[in-house]
């Protein structure tokens, strides 16, 4: 049976409200006047990062390969969102934002013309979603244990399922009860895509996937 990989995006910025209107996702990039008038930091609201992860996990090889069981979004807010490995991401981040407002008002989206949930709320905590005999790992510069990742992903026996979990905000760090084992791949701070694109590349050598 073939093992497959768990990402998990945690404090992710994914913050509605209402503009005028409209039920919508805080980006700074659209409402920045929004911010100002409520005196809201804005370097707090960056819905790209998430978007961006997204899209660089399901453009990853792992992911054609049929080896992603599931990427999960652990919000700001503590609103914990499930991503199917087939779900298409908007590649724009203004409709990202609005697939997301709907999500969180709808509690999932369907694909098109079928009653298949692509995305969907689902209920904490998030271990009881993850596979059994799962080792989860949490990626944060800060920690004492720095590894090689692909030695490190190729000790682990084939019979552990893999979560990677990885901060999909500015600035911050990663909540360390949600880990098993906190590891720093690098001595300076990376991006949530680069992080993500790293344990990608890994993992394929490790499961050969060309």
């Amino acid at each position: 049976m073939n093992r497959r990989v768990t990402f998990v995006l945690e404090k992710a910025s994914l913050v509605p409200a209402f503009v005028g209107r409209t039920y919508q996702i805080l980006n700074p990039q659209v409402h920045a006047d929004f911010l100002r008038r409520k005196k809201m930091d804005p370097y707090k609201y960056r819905p790209d990062i998430v978007h961006e992860a997204l899209r660089q996990i399901m453009d990853t090889r792992l992911c054609k390969a049929g080896r992603l069981h599931a990427v999960y979004i652990k919000t700001d807010e503590g609103v914990l969102i499930k991503v199917e490995p087939h779900a298409t991401i908007p590649e724009s981040l203004e409709k990202f934002c609005y697939m997301m407002s709907q999500l969180l008002q709808k509690l999932s989206i369907k694909s098109t013309g079928r009653r298949e949930r692509l995305l969907r709320v689902v209920k904490n905590p998030i271990a009881q979603h993850l596979p059994a005999n799962s080792l989860k790992i949490g990626l944060s510069m800060s920690s004492q244990k720095a590894v090689d990742l692909r030695d490190y992903v190729h000790a682990v026996s084939d019979n552990v399922n893999l979560v990677f979990v990885v901060g999909a905000m500015a600035h911050g760090r990663i909540d360390s009860e949600n880990a098993d084992d906190i590891i720093s791949v690098s001595d300076y701070p990376l991006s949530a895509v680069v992080c993500l694109e790293r344990i990608s590349i890994a993992l394929e050598r490790k499961w050969n996937i060309l």
